[in-house]
């Protein structure tokens, strides 16, 4: 007996609601019980904040640490003082209690999957870190 689960990409949740720059839960509605699978796909210029939200704040994760993984385009990460720029299939893992923070500086659109184990609330267990990357 087989036990899985498919989520087509246009059945992902956004939980942007339908923001330019969409992020896509895959864990939560495929039933998940110990990981959590988001795509975040960026516009140029875009930052990874909630909608309507200051693009030069970071988060940290008191229990968690994550992996983001560079789907598509080119994603500029800050994390700690570091800045780095991933291009597709590059990888960073960001530890627990890491100030983070990412966006896409390019002129295409870019998309980051972002894994981690799954998380109860995942607000709850996030401290913004206002200020952290000010832009231009």
């Amino acid at each position: 007996m087989s036990d899985y689960t498919i989520l087509r990409a246009s059945e992902a949740p956004d939980y942007t609601g339908g923001d330019a720059s969409p992020f896509l839960g895959y864990a939560r509605p495929m039933g998940a019980e110990q990981i959590a699978l988001n795509v975040r796909v960026l516009a140029p210029g875009a930052s990874n904040v909630p909608p309507g939200e200051d693009p030069t704040w970071g988060h940290s994760h008191n229990r968690v640490e994550e992996i983001y993984l560079v789907i598509d385009g080119q994603v500029t990460v800050k994390v700690g003082d570091d800045v780095h720029t991933l291009g597709p299939r590059d990888a960073i893992l960001i530890g627990r209690g890491t100030p983070r923070a990412a966006r896409n500086e390019g002129e295409t659109e870019a998309a980051v999957a972002m894994i981690s184990v799954k998380m109860d609330d995942p607000m709850g267990d996030s401290h913004r870190h206002e200020g952290f990357w000010p832009t231009g």
